[in-house]
């Protein structure tokens, strides 16, 4: 979203954050401090460059939103402010994209024989609160369950793999027939959490 619209978001909206039915996306770069004390930092922030363009890509082309770059990750909002009913299917068809995107970058920037760098990738959606959080420093973001359910569920995934909860994976099963799933006991939720695998072999950043 453009600063304007962040900005003047609760003045329109009439509240500091509303609830939006939302697909979130976390994508994450496995082995990148490892990396960072084996490469040189001009390659090293190449490839930091070139995760952000790539996300934000992949993202972008299926009507989502990037939100944030952590470091070496990015938070990604599908539904808002841009509206699809298939914001599910979007999230997964842009996760897709990205793995299969970071795989090349790894061949272009010569990192390819590193099999601990890659990228792994947590879908999750639900109601989420969208707008302002904080009063002297405000930031615009999306916060609840939601999101720190797709934050734990990316620290889950594996190099390459794309791992989404029960809700995602009901919608996009039939395009995943041999999705892997995982019983998962994630830090800071309380039940264990059905994650299932959308890409392992096929899609991986090898």
């Amino acid at each position: 979203m453009c600063t304007f619209c962040e900005s003047n978001f609760a003045k329109i909206m009439k509240h500091k954050q509303v609830p939006v039915s939302t697909t979130i996306l976390f994508a994450d770069i496995r082995g990148y401090t490892d990396l960072s004390q084996q490469i040189e930092a001009e390659k090293l922030n190449e490839l930091l460059h070139q995760f952000y363009d790539r996300c934000s890509a992949a993202v972008w082309e299926k009507d989502g939103v990037v939100n944030k770059f952590i470091g070496d990750a990015v938070l990604a909002i599908f539904n808002f402010p841009l509206i699809r009913k298939d914001h599910v299917q979007n999230a997964v068809s842009a996760a897709v994209q990205l793995q299969k995107d970071c795989k090349h970058m790894k061949e272009e920037i010569g990192l390819s024989d590193i099999q601990t760098l890659g990228v792994g990738i947590g879908i999750h959606t639900g109601e989420s609160y969208v707008g302002e959080v904080g009063t002297t420093y405000k930031d615009f973001t999306a916060i609840g369950p939601v999101v720190n359910l797709t934050s734990r569920l990316q620290g889950a995934a594996g190099i390459g793999e794309i791992m989404v909860t029960e809700e995602v994976f009901s919608q996009v099963k039939e395009q995943f027939p041999d999705a892997q799933k995982k019983a998962l006991t994630l830090k800071g939720i309380n039940s264990p959490v059905n994650g299932y695998v959308l890409a392992q072999h096929q899609n991986a950043v090898r």
